[in-house]
């Protein structure tokens, strides 16, 4: 089999309200955070009862913020 990577762009605007920016970012990433090993077996396991001959080996997810108490924030 061949290994196809795809960057797939999601857009999902989450507010925090948060006392600084790290714990803002560690909230956002448990909401957003990559799926366990558990979730991508049961993916993979449903493709496969799908005849879907293909399995996930790896899901990243990556958060960026854009504003904080209505400035927007550059970089």
């Amino acid at each position: 089999m061949h290994e196809h990577v795809f960057e797939v762009r999601l857009l999902a605007v989450v507010h925090v309200c948060a006392q600084n920016e790290g714990l803002a970012r560690e909230v956002v990433a448990s909401a957003l955070g990559s799926p366990s090993t558990e979730e991508v077996r049961l993916a993979n396991e449903a493709n496969f009862l799908m005849g879907r001959e293909a399995t996930i080996v790896a899901v990243e997810v990556s958060a960026k913020l854009v504003e904080t108490d209505g400035k927007t924030v550059n970089g």
